[in-house]
């Protein structure tokens, strides 16, 4: 019995040791990381560009608050790693090895440092795992479509399993049948920009929203934009997402319980509190091919 404690306390103290190592655990020069929407002309060829509003800088949280914390053990931060500057996202855990994001987060990128069970991003926390996913390992919706942000999803398969903890864990998606959700309220986190022109949250942030009909955004951003795999919601009283968000939740309660509606996606570039409108890709109308790209 005593060779099996000492036995099992090695291979806990290794894996630990394991945990700790390697370059995603170095501290993050967030005076090199953007939001991946701020990247020097990344809205310059797309027909955002082109709408009134301008319809350009995917979100941040605006108007919400400090969410109370490790009470969102599915959301994850990422920074992906580039040729100049590192930009950051959003995104969600939803198996042991899968991350769901947005297809414009990791694109162009040349790996990511995803990390879970996170609250204040500012410190290396003792309820963090971090993984490093090289391009390879990216799954982006062969549509996706750069210049209207249609099909904006993507998978990232994590080197090793995520292990579950009160810290870690996957958050339930919405099915095929699952309905638009219309007027619910709709729940999106992320550590993004608080204000406009302000810096990003150290501090998870969480903000709730109605959400409408695919008919009322797209009188703001078009039909082009606004199809059927898109869902959005109302930010009047400048509440709602904003650059450093893209790639995050958008979930509704579902019996206690979050689920995962909506992929924080794009938003208004004439400000993230500006009462227009924001939107998400619909996990709903891509559940299939989520379920295509988990490896």
């Amino acid at each position: 019995m005593k060779l099996l404690i000492l036995t099992i306390f090695a291979i806990a103290a290794a894996s630990a040791v394991e945990n700790f190592d390697g370059p995603e655990w170095q501290p993050i020069d967030w005076a090199n990381v953007v939001p991946a929407t701020e990247l020097p002309g990344f809205w310059d060829e797309t027909v955002f560009a082109q709408l009134y509003p301008k319809v350009s800088r995917s979100r941040r949280i605006v108007g919400g608050h400090e969410a109370t914390p490790h009470t969102h053990p599915y959301q994850v931060a990422q920074i992906h790693q580039r040729v100049i500057l590192a930009t950051m996202c959003g995104g969600s855990v939803i198996s042991p090895t899968v991350i769901l994001t947005a297809a414009h987060c990791p694109i162009n990128s040349q790996s990511t440092t995803v990390i879970t069970g996170a609250h204040n991003m500012n410190v290396i926390e003792p309820s963090q795992q971090r993984r490093t996913v090289q391009s390879a390992a990216y799954r982006i919706h062969a549509n996706y479509n750069s210049q209207n942000l249609n099909n904006d999803i993507a998978t990232m398969i994590l080197p090793s399993a995520l292990t579950w903890t009160n810290f870690v864990a996957p958050i339930a998606l919405a099915q095929a049948n699952a309905g638009t959700f219309e007027d619910v309220i709709g729940q999106s986190t992320g550590w993004g920009r608080v204000a406009d022109g302000a810096g990003s949250s150290p501090v998870l942030r969480v903000v709730t929203n109605r959400i409408i009909s695919n008919a009322v955004c797209a009188a703001t951003f078009g039909t082009t934009v606004v199809n059927h795999a898109v869902i959005c919601i109302d930010t009047m009283g400048g509440r709602g997402t904003c650059q450093g968000d893209s790639g995050g939740v958008l979930s509704v309660n579902n019996a206690g319980a979050r689920l995962q509606v909506g992929i924080t996606s794009f938003g208004s570039s004439a400000g993230c509190e500006m009462n227009f409108p924001a939107g998400f890709e619909r996990v709903s109308a891509q559940i299939g091919w989520i379920n295509n790209n988990m490896s």
